[in-house]
């Protein structure tokens, strides 16, 4: 963790974004009690085809106070997190700037292609995060540090007994654990942001080189700094992971978290192939990501499927629907696997070998 020191108005802001979290969560309480009341939390009440069980769900909550208040402090959440954050950083810019020249320096390398054209999809305000990946030229460390360390992790709370870590970090590195190999010699996660998978790889992988890539300059330069803040020597590049330009059979593992879902499908496919490409003979793919819906009840996948829609996820439903299982052996992959890690079935594993 890079070292800083939020302002008061940054740090009080923050902390107010942190709170919107587990106040939701409490809302939606009441929301199971009306549904619960209404008879919507029977999946033999409720409609397959998710834009009918939307309707059938909405309609009923729509007077409900507690869905309407979520609703309104969700909105205000989605418009104003990536704002309020950049304030925060704006007040602090000054002081972390010699930290950010001396972080540019070490062992971890980056590779900027300067003739990339971002895809009309990446430039989708996922999250609803102000201007996007690089609406900020520092948004690497505004997203990476500010919003997801500071207010997502800070407002994860212990989770209930017998279910997994809710915290966010150590959700990273149990996947990671999920690779059936300790010995890989080459690494390539696709969509590093600004490295905190990457910094689990490097934790459970100590021997393996690792390279990664993303198409946001900005969010790079921050998995730059948290590279060399702890002596890595990754090899960062900016890359459509579609097209990568790499040679063929390069690594024996190619990895990723929590990206699928916001991607469109083809894309995901486009991904999928290249990954093949990539790998050695015998190399692992394997992605991390939310569970799909056919692993929920119609309920919580109507609950997900909302959140998506109004929380900037356009994408989420495809990947979250799509044939997975029959993409992966149509490329080629062999000893499939599509599963959740016990008890909450999150993160949910993607995983396949080349032959």
């Amino acid at each position: 963790m890079i070292d800083y020191k939020l302002r008061q108005t940054g740090r009080a802001s923050l902390d107010f974004l942190s709170a919107f979290g587990p106040a939701i969560a409490s809302m939606q309480k009441h929301q199971q009690v009306a549904l619960t009341k209404a008879g919507l939390t029977d999946d033999a009440k409720l409609a397959d085809d998710m834009d009918e069980r939307s309707e059938q769900i909405e309609s009923m909550l729509a007077n409900e106070p507690a869905f309407r208040t979520s609703n309104m402090m969700g909105e205000w959440h989605a418009e104003h997190h990536a704002r309020l954050a950049a304030e925060a950083f704006t007040e602090i810019e000054a002081d972390i700037q010699s930290t950010f020249e001396r972080l540019k320096q070490g062992k971890t390398t980056l590779s900027v292609n300067p003739d990339l054209t971002p895809d009309k999809y990446w430039l989708y305000p996922i999250h609803r995060t102000t201007g996007g990946w690089d609406g900020h030229p520092h948004m690497g460390f505004i997203h990476g540090e500010l919003i997801h360390r500071y207010v997502v992790g800070k407002s994860t709370r212990p989770p209930a007994a017998g279910s997994s870590s809710a915290d966010i970090y150590t959700q990273r590195k149990q996947f990671a654990e999920q690779a059936p190999r300790r010995d890989y010699k080459k690494i390539l996660e696709i969509g590093c942001s600004s490295g905190p998978f990457t910094l689990k790889l490097a934790e459970v992988f100590p021997n393996a080189e690792i390279h990664a890539l993303d198409i946001s300059v900005a969010q790079l330069e921050q998995a730059q700094r948290n590279g060399n803040n702890m002596g890595h020597a990754w090899k960062l590049f900016q890359a459509d992971a579609r097209d990568t330009k790499l040679p063929a059979a390069s690594y024996d593992l190619v990895t990723s978290f929590i990206v699928l879902h916001e991607l469109p499908v083809d894309v995901i496919g486009d991904i999928l192939r290249e990954s093949f490409r990539l790998l050695t003979p015998g190399g692992d793919l394997m992605f991390g990501d939310v569970a799909p819906y056919s692993a929920m009840n119609k309920l919580n996948a109507w609950r997900t499927d909302y959140i998506a829609k109004f929380g900037g996820e356009p994408f989420w439903r495809g990947s979250s629907t799509m044939d997975m299982v029959g993409l992966m052996k149509s490329i080629g992959f062999v000893d499939v696997k599509y599963y959740g890690v016990a008890p909450i079935n999150y993160p949910w594993v993607t995983y396949g070998r080349k032959p």
